[in-house]
């Protein structure tokens, strides 16, 4: 084995010592770098605490004022939906429309001969509306202006043709009433 002497090894001993002092003085200089990478650790560390402190107040100030709803719908119904409360607005607006003019008819009733019972949404006052032909009324039925609207008021008007009073659909536009 290699024997250093004295020497050597207080030189090594010295030299160690320089290095440690260099790394500890550009350790110093470059602490400002820190800032920088601890900075994201730093704003996630802060806003777990205040949702700490928040959360540790939060049953003091349930205790002391209960929470009240401006306005809560009501309980929904199956089906209930923005489109069918859409509809039930167009609906009441052509009853107050309707019932404003003489002889027309809000949703009548219609009795068929096999017991079934119809409400069509308006049925005017008979008029003559062929020469030569008998006055005779004829009915609406309201649905939204939409593809799925469109279907159902044909299938509204087949329905209404055991009546023998003629039907014609009426569309609103569903956007107001939402």
């Amino acid at each position: 084995m290699y024997r250093g002497s004295d020497a050597d090894i207080a030189e090594l001993r010295r030299q160690q010592a320089e290095f440690k002092k260099t790394e500890r003085a550009i350790s110093r200089e470059n602490t400002w770098m820190a800032v920088p990478a601890l900075a994201p650790v730093a704003a996630v560390m802060g806003l777990e605490g205040a949702a700490y402190i928040a959360g540790r107040l939060a049953p003091a100030v349930a205790q002391r004022a209960p929470l009240v709803l401006e306005r809560a719908d009501p309980y929904l119904r199956v089906g209930d939906n923005w489109a069918t409360r859409a509809g039930r607005r167009a609906h009441a607006a052509l009853r107050e429309r309707v019932a404003q003019k003489p002889g027309w008819e809000p949703e009548p009733t219609v009795t068929l001969k096999d017991g079934r019972i119809l409400k069509p949404d308006v049925r005017t006052p008979s008029r003559v509306r062929t020469p030569g032909k008998e006055p005779e009324p004829f009915q609406m039925e309201l649905k939204p202006n939409t593809p799925s609207g469109r279907t159902a008021a044909a299938r509204a008007v087949r329905k209404y043709e055991a009546t023998k009073v003629k039907t014609r659909p009426i569309f609103y536009d569903p956007k107001p009433f939402i």
